[in-house]
């Protein structure tokens, strides 16, 4: 009798007829029938039947592609929810924004010595109904009206704020963050069964930002925290930990069943905490929080008294992000899936943002392979970058240089006359024909975090760090705040942990200052620095900070370069950035939320391939849009655009007729070859919608567009100018109509935003044209269709090199509408 059935365990066939067959082979080899025709048995038909469908079901509801089919096809949030985490894939969450807030105490107090406190979690309301809450204690004791100590408690961490006082009042600026916390309790039931698994759905309204998991056992006096995993099977059966699924209403949370993780005790209490956000609703503008809880204190005698106070955000709340939205859900977990956190394939990369987490990466990215050989593949990553939820205006440049090196903020001139700035110190390599760059700090400014204030009462707080490069040297600049008569004579330790140096700094009354007059010597990448400051009494605290000064980008981003001539230089693929954007802006903080940023999480060599180099681009994304110019042409070369017939030319001869007179009346926007040069016989042909041709006289291609030839060379972002005839049914006011469109025309295309995506005049006018109150619209720009329609592989190595892809977009502010 055959025993072997190797084959049924090494080899899996997709095909129900296969394994149908796979079945009745080792049926026969097993039961020594190999002269029996099986489909004459009915029961053992039967059998081999019911096997390979089932067989064949596990199979495909297993396989990816079946989870991916339906995760794109699925409408219901909770299915596409479900078939993420099917996938492995766990939706980003949201973020919470963060306030300074500016308290002002009158010194109206009763009694000498007055002590009151505001709580963990005291709330405080924007005008639009945003609560922001502490995460700490802070109590304040005023002595004698004219006296103040501020003292904050956060964790193990206590610490004094510095309080400006006056005569008539007091003040001090407390951080505030923006969210909610929604508590819920559960019972494990008693009926639990060992080995089962525990799962728990906790239903809430809004956006959640963290969660906390505690259980208290039977009998137990108090809750024991879990820890998040990301699955299940991460955990043995002592690992208290939890995952954690995102829902239509809520959360899901899944426990372990004593084999895979810990099984919670059959009638445990748990006890789930979520902080809830607003997001990126949370950003609200400055000056508008001003009003709080109440604040009492107790007098002498034991009656509660209020406490008045005035508060204000002197600045924007700033740092909120909503969570995934469904759609970004469905389309980040098949990525996801896709790319198993590698870049391998094109689709690896254009889906960069979702391999690379918390990167500054934008969607729908572009990889362009700009030169292979057997060492390497040098693929240009062009992408979009955000500051404060806002597309930051970039260009891909190429520039002549006969100096080797360029540094940072170097002004290029567009073609337009638009100016932008160099990002980085660009030092070009003649010998290896790149530009290699180099990341140095401009100013940074940041609130170092407290490690430890040893127990002492001396009043002195350190409230913020400023780091700057000042010509070849970099400056650190430790500032703080005392009322202590003294605090003059205070010291600081200046300490960088990754290499032990540690050098005084010098104390200035008001800050404590270090300077390097040579930057190089300040280590490369990301370093921590420690702080520890001490009186003549003892230690004060100790503060930390993390920061990079200056790194090398050669894993990051490189340039090409031609040599043109023997002292000039061709760089291509410079990075650069508005001019008028960036001088307008908060660069300090840009400083630190772009650039530090950026620089943190692109870790391209731990996501390529060894022969891949990945330099990151930046995208087009203001300025002239040039690329339509290398689009395909659809119809031979004319030599000019003319009104009135040449009275001699070539056979063949060919031309685009505008205004014509004489024999090309009648024929605007056609295109007139000359059948028959010695008669002047003209032929015409008329053009169809997107028509592209050459113009060799004007040394441009043109596009067919709404009745019209026109340069196919639009602005970035793109401008649109319509017409609308409101419907005798509209009731509002001209503007609001106008306002409408707008608003409708930008968010039905803010989705299909990105790098050479398409913007069709007909999608722009059918969006229009819904709206209610919109009887019918002229679209006057732009006059044609926008799109790409070209092989990077067809181009010239020069146009390869000088190609920068555009970021197809708009705006409410690039919209103008005239209503009729």
């Amino acid at each position: 009798m055959a025993t072997n059935n190797d084959n049924i365990s090494s080899q899996v066939f997709k095909s129900r007829d296969q394994i149908r067959s796979q079945i009745t082979t080792m049926l026969k080899s097993y039961l020594e029938l190999e002269n029996v025709d099986l489909t004459k048995s009915s029961f053992l038909s039967f059998l081999v039947e019911i096997l390979s469908t089932l067989t064949s079901n596990v199979l495909f509801y297993q396989l990816s592609t079946y989870r991916e089919f339906f995760l794109t096809k699925a409408q219901l949030p909770s299915s596409i929810y479900n078939l993420a985490a099917f996938l492995g894939y766990k939706p980003a969450g949201a973020k919470a924004s963060n306030v300074n807030l500016f308290f002002t105490f009158p010194f109206t107090f009763q009694d000498p010595v007055v002590e009151f406190t505001i709580k963990d979690a005291f709330k405080v309301t924007s005008d639009s109904g945003i609560e922001f809450r502490t995460y700490y204690s802070t109590t304040i004791t005023v002595t004698n009206n004219s006296q103040v100590r501020v003292v904050v408690t956060e964790g193990n961490k206590i610490y004094n704020i510095p309080v400006d006082i006056t005569t008539n009042n007091f003040s001090f600026v407390l951080p505030f963050s923006q969210y909610q916390i929604n508590s819920q309790e559960f019972q494990i039931s008693q009926d639990l069964k060992k080995y089962q698994f525990v799962s728990l759905n906790a239903s809430f309204s809004g956006q959640v930002s963290t969660t906390e998991v505690q259980v208290k056992p039977p009998g137990s006096s108090g809750y024991e925290t879990y820890t998040q995993v990301s699955s299940l099977f991460l955990m043995d059966s002592m690992t208290k930990g939890y995952v954690k699924n995102r829902t239509d209403g809520g959360i899901e949370l899944q426990f372990g069943n004593g084999l895979i993780g810990y099984q919670p005790e059959p009638g445990s209490n748990v006890l789930v905490t979520n902080i809830l956000t607003n997001g990126l609703s949370g950003n609200v503008i400055s000056g508008s929080i001003k009003s709080g809880e109440r604040l009492y204190t107790t007098t002498i005698t034991g009656v509660p008294k209020v406490v008045q106070y005035n508060l204000i955000n002197t600045s924007s709340a700033f740092g909120g992000h909503d969570e995934e939205s469904i759609e970004q859900t469905r389309q980040n977990s098949i990525a996801s899936l896709t790319t198993l956190k590698r870049l391998v394939t094109e689709n690896d990369y254009v889906n960069a943002n979702v391999v690379i987490e918390n990167s500054p990466i934008g969607q729908n990215s572009l990889p362009v392979l700009k030169r292979s050989d057997l060492k390497v593949n040098e693929i240009s990553l062009f992408s979009t970058l955000n500051y404060l939820d806002t597309l930051v205006p970039t260009r891909d440049f190429y520039e002549s240089f006969t100096d080797l090196y360029i540094p940072r903020e170097t002004v290029l001139t567009d073609t337009d006359g638009s100016e932008f700035y160099t990002v980085f110190d660009m030092e070009i390599d003649p010998l290896n024909s790149i530009a290699n760059y180099t990341y140095i700090l401009k100013e940074i400014q940041q609130i170092p975090s407290l490690v430890t204030s040893y127990g002492s009462t001396y009043n002195l707080y350190c409230d913020l760090l400023k780091v700057k490069r000042v010509g070849n040297g970099a400056e650190y600049q430790l500032n703080f705040k005392s009322d202590e008569a003294d605090s003059s004579i205070t010291t600081a330790r200046f300490e960088i942990l990754e290499t032990g140096y540690t050098q005084p700094m010098v104390n200035d009354t008001t800050s404590f200052i270090i300077f390097f007059p040579d930057y190089k010597t300040i280590p490369k990448g990301e370093l921590t620095y420690y702080f520890t400051i001490a009186h003549t009494s003892g230690l004060v605290g100790q503060y930390q900070a993390r920061l990079i000064f200056r790194n090398s980008l050669e894993d990051f981003t490189m340039s090409d370069v031609v040599q043109s001539d023997s002292s000039t230089f061709i760089v291509y693929d410079i990075p650069t950035i508005s001019k008028d954007f960036y001088d307008n802006i908060d660069q300090v903080d840009f400083e630190l939320n772009v650039f530090q940023t950026m620089l943190n999480t692109m870790t391209f060599k731990d996501y390529r391939m060894l022969t891949d180099f990945v330099s990151f681009k930046f995208a087009n994304t203001t300025g002239l849009m040039k690329n339509m110019q290398l689009n395909e042409v659809t119809k031979p070369a004319v030599i000019d655009i003319l009104s009135i017939p040449p009275t001699t030319g070539v056979q063949g001869d060919r031309y685009i007729v505008e205004n014509g007179t004489g024999d090309w009346v009648g024929k605007d926007n056609q295109i007139a070859t000359l059948f028959d040069s010695t008669g002047m016989i003209w032929v015409y042909t008329l053009p169809k919608m997107d028509d592209l041709l050459y113009i060799t006289n004007k040394g441009k291609k043109y596009i067919y567009g709404d009745l019209v030839w026109v340069v196919p060379e639009y602005t970035v972002p793109l401008q649109i100018e319509i017409e609308v005839v409101k419907s005798t049914s509209y009731s509002g006011s001209l503007p609001d109509l106008a306002n409408l469109v707008r608003q409708t025309l930008v968010e039905a295309f803010t989705s299909r935003f990105g790098i050479n995506t398409p913007i069709f005049r007909s999608e722009i006018i059918e969006a229009t044209q819904g709206i209610s109150g919109v009887d019918h619209c002229n679209l006057i720009k732009p006059e044609s269709n926008i799109f790409i329609n070209f092989n990077l592989k067809d181009l010239t190595q020069e146009e390869l090199l000088r190609y920068g892809p555009e970021y197809m977009y708009f705006t409410t502010d690039n919209i103008a509408v005239r209503v009729f």
